[in-house]
């Protein structure tokens, strides 16, 4: 490039460009060539400007015609930063480079059709729209190029399934072959990432890992942890970890911290900032697009610490220099920790530093060890991609006949030129139509194809992005304070009475209305298994089994590279393990352990493997001892709970059931298992909004009977075939069932190995937390305020429940009624009577309400003030409390909280 522009290498060097980056020298020849081309290096290293040199130095020796290249990227914030550096490099060069998103204003919508630019930065779902718009059909015309950034985010998403589609219809636009270009940091599968890109790929690749420098920090418990524990009311672990990362901030800042989950990324903040000085924030999905643009800000200008963030900020979004990330527990896969790590650093010849911090579960911190060793070994999680999704070739059907294709068939070759979809059955993409002919999307008429009068709106309001999902809040009823929030799918799978894990304490939902959840604190009963707000990354099978492996060596004795404590700890729960006589489950093992009506299972196959594992013995066992058995699973254990007991011999059945089962018969079984799941729920409603045969805007829920017809439909069998790809693994039929062994006990407790999952899952409390929560709710009550009023005299006054007096203190009458703090009308009532004045009918029923709560008041006193300040409380049910006193105390606000949960569960229904 230099020896045929000096002209062009001047220009680049006035802007700062004085040489090429590593992957710049390897990859802008290809690129150069005119072959596809995918680009792998890490963050820092320029590959947007190692696909856009060779790409601008053509458009400025050709002076090409608008729009002849695309740049794609999968986020808007990234459009934003990337802009700017086009911007300027398009200026000096003389190129004219615009942004069009669904954030474009109308004026600068109609500036792009007015005056064109050389090159487009859009995103994959803004292409969808301006693919039916006749200008753009036609600036696409001359297309040569498309560059896609942040290839992996595509490779196992709906929407990058859609864009391979959405790229075929513009490759028969243009009257050019176009050249693609990908740009990734991390790949866990180069040949699907090649097949993105077109048939003839060449690879530029810099390994990110060379430069990585990670560290795995388990801090040990020092004395004053206990002091600062008791102070800010945390567990001295937590306290141990939060005096590790404000060290490393200290030495290191300005450092980026990532979690998995939001709640994790609020509470780190929070208290960050209530035990140290430092200035930190966060940043996440759910948060404001200002509080996000703010908080990068605020950070790339040095004025905080640290910055806590989720997935937000795995790609790469300019926020400014990072000098190190921490990892708080476990990043759950390779590839994610890579992304994460590969932030900081962000230039050529620097270590991209990071520290590993788990928590204190002996599973979580091998695994974080396994994860940096399969690191070290090379190993990627691949992408999980689902073969011709049902959901995009709908929708693609209806981009194309906007775009004008009428014949049925041509539509059909379309799809199926591309590799994703060229399985594709004329069967298959006849349901596809028929849904969308039922759904009045299009129109058939023997082999063509035209618009019905929902097209464009399903078009442009069905996107295969998952929508924000809607917070609930979570509200104790007991004690009227939140306890967190839950997103709508978490919320879809609970029902009155389900039991889940929030916050570390089991929860039983009262009722669900208007946004929020209303529970109480739950005891477990037998045969239920709480349900838990999951991780969404799954672990893959080869870190599980590397955990496994860990396991194995401290038992043969062996060193492994964790703190002498840890390693201790880990050896003296090996070592109680056999002490008492329970087998230690192995990566060729699986172990079982039953007693009476809960199982768990020892298995290394990972989230998905274990969640298939979980549902086809469930199904199986409910079958053998005809009751339902629900499971719960991690990536290493799984725990089995059923109503009446099961034996050793009942579980042999199950398995000889299992590993005698054909391949075809498995994976039936496991369809009937996910649609009995409340994640089928959930993806059926997802999946009738993607098919357009149900409207976004009406208020239905997974429960809604509208959906049932569905189930059996392609509707339901991509929402089976999705959930098959990302929840499930279907190699453990295929493969793993074959090569383990099996290794069944009945025990009188369960084993340490055991124990430790199930503190997770179950949540044990003690006995004492019954009389906890009554006295919590007994001070919420006592601390209303409520107005006495006497029968006798008409004196009033306020007072807080408990403190009321028990006879008038101007006449000395023990007939005192009670009502709200601001109830006035009583006393007119109430003084009107007493003269003696004519009752209006409609007042007469209150009259005689306020007569008969003096008659209990003149024999319970306070207890009545109390009883009526809970809510659903009155006249016509409190005398059933009141008898209940007789028992004592607690026994009366157990009735009252019992009063009170019914009314929440029943006012919704009051219309």
């Amino acid at each position: 490039m230099i020896s045929v522009s000096n002209d062009f290498v001047s220009k680049l060097k006035e802007l700062g460009y004085v040489s090429l980056t590593p992957i710049q020298k390897l990859a802008i020849p290809i690129i150069l060539k005119g072959k596809n081309t995918l680009v792998i290096a890490p963050t820092g290293y320029g590959k947007t400007e190692t696909a856009i040199f060779p790409v601008f130095y053509e458009i400025y020796l050709e002076n090409s015609l608008p729009i002849s290249a695309l740049y794609l990227t999968p986020l808007r914030a990234l459009n934003r930063d990337i802009e700017i550096r086009l911007k300027k490099l398009g200026e000096a060069l003389g190129i004219k480079v615009a942004v069009r998103h669904g954030d474009s204003t109308e004026s600068e919508r109609r500036r792009i059709i007015n005056d064109p630019p050389k090159l487009l930065l859009t995103t994959p779902e803004t292409l969808l729209y301006l693919l039916v718009n006749n200008k753009y059909r036609e600036l696409f015309s001359n297309l040569k190029w498309i560059i896609i950034d942040e290839l992996q985010e595509m490779l196992d998403e709906k929407r990058g399934y859609e864009l391979l589609l959405a790229l075929e219809r513009v490759k028969r636009i243009s009257k050019n072959k176009i050249q693609f270009i990908g740009l990734s940091a991390t790949i866990g599968d180069i040949d699907i990432a090649k097949k993105f890109l077109g048939d003839e790929v060449e690879v530029a690749k810099i390994d990110a890992r060379k430069n990585m420098e990670i560290s795995l920090i388990i801090p040990e418990l020092k004395d004053e942890y206990t002091d600062l524990s008791l102070k800010f009311g945390l567990n001295p672990e937590v306290i141990a970890r939060f005096k590790e990362i404000e060290e490393i901030i200290k030495k290191e800042k300005p450092v980026l911290i990532f979690t998995n989950v939001r709640e994790t990324t609020e509470f780190i903040a929070n208290e960050l900032s209530k035990i140290t000085q430092l200035k930190v924030l966060t940043h996440h999905g759910s948060l404001s697009r200002e509080v996000r643009i703010e908080a990068e800000k605020e950070f790339r200008e040095g004025k905080i610490d640290a910055l806590v963030a989720t997935s937000s900020l795995e790609l790469g979004i300019d926020i400014g220099k990072i000098n190190a990330v921490i990892q708080y527990m476990s990043p759950r896969q390779v590839l994610r920790l890579v992304q994460r790590i590969g932030r900081s650093g962000h230039s050529i010849n620097k270590l991209s530093r990071g520290y590993v911090i788990p928590s204190n579960d002996i599973y979580d911190i091998l695994e974080c060890k396994a994860i940096i060793d399969k690191l070290k070994e090379g190993y990627l999680e691949k992408p999980l991609v689902e073969r011709k999704p049902y959901d995009v070739i709908a929708h693609e059907i209806a981009g194309l006949v906007l775009e004008g294709y009428t014949d049925i068939n041509e539509i059909y070759s379309i799809i199926k030129s591309v590799f994703l979809f060229n399985d594709l059955s004329i069967e298959e993409f006849d349901n596809i139509l028929s849904m969308l002919e039922s759904a009045k999307i299009i129109k058939r008429n023997k082999d063509k194809v035209s618009p019905s009068f929902r097209l464009w709106r399903y078009y442009y309001e069905t996107n295969m992005i998952p929508d924000s999902l809607k917070d609930y809040l979570v509200i104790d009823y007991v004690t009227n304070s939140k306890i967190g929030t839950l997103d709508e799918e978490f919320i879809s799978a609970l029902d009155e009475n389900t039991v889940f894990v929030l916050g570390g304490k089991l929860w039983k939902v009262v009722t669900i209305e208007d946004g929020k959840v209303y529970v109480e604190q739950a005891q477990l009963k037998s045969g239920i298994l709480p349900s838990w707000f999951g991780e969404s990354i799954p672990v893959e099978k080869e870190v599980a089994l590397k955990v496994y492996e860990y396991i194995e060596k401290v038992k043969r004795g062996e060193d492994i590279d964790l703190p002498a404590h840890i390693v201790q700890k880990l050896r003296e729960i090996i070592e109680t393990q056999e002490k008492r006589g329970y087998p230690l489950p192995s990566s060729k093992e699986i172990l079982i352990e039953i007693n009476h009506d809960l199982i768990v299972i020892h298995s290394a196959f990972g989230t998905r493997g274990n969640n298939t594992l979980g549902a086809l013995i469930s199904v199986l066992l409910s079958q053998v001892k005809g009751i339902k058995a629900n499971y719960r699973s991690d990536s290493y254990h799984i725990a089995i709970a059923t109503i009446i007991p099961v034996y050793k011999s009942d579980m042999e059945k199950v398995i000889n059931l299992l590993v005698s089962m054909k391949e075809e018969e498995l994976i039936e079984l496991l369809k009937v298992a996910i649609k009995e799941s409340p994640q089928f729920k959930w993806k059926l409603l997802v999946e009738a909004e993607r098919f357009g045969v149900i409207d976004k805007e009406k208020d239905i829920d997974v429960t809604s009977t509208l959906l049932r017809p569905f189930i059996d439909t392609v509707v339901g069998e991509e929402a089976i075939k999705e959930l098959l790809t990302k929840n499930y693994d279907l190699d453990l039929i295929r493969n793993d069932l074959q090569r383990v062994t099996w290794k069944i006990i009945e025990v009188p407790s369960f084993s340490p190995l055991a124990k430790e999952f199930l503190d997770k899952l179950l949540v044990f409390h003690s006995s004492e937390d019954k009389p906890v929560m009554i006295e919590v709710y007994k001070r919420k009550l006592m601390s209303k305020e409520v107005k006495i009023i006497c029968m006798v005299c008409g004196w009033s006054s306020n007072y807080r429940a408990n403190e009321v007096p028990s006879k008038c203190p101007k006449c000395s009458s023990v007939f005192l009624t009670v009502t709200s703090p601001e109830d006035n009308d009583s006393i007119q009532i109430i003084k009107k009577a007493l003269k003696g004045e004519k009752i209006p009918r409609k007042d007469m029923k209150k009259l005689e309400e306020l007569k008969r709560i003096s008659s209990y008041y003149s024999q319970y006193n306070k207890y009545v003030a109390i009883g009526l300040s809970a809510p659903g409380v009155g006249v016509s049910n409190i005398a059933k409390a009141l008898e209940k006193l007789r028992e004592g105390e607690d026994k009366y606000y157990e009735a009252l909280l019992d009063l009170e949960r019914k009314f929440i569960r029943t006012r919704k229904y009051w219309h």
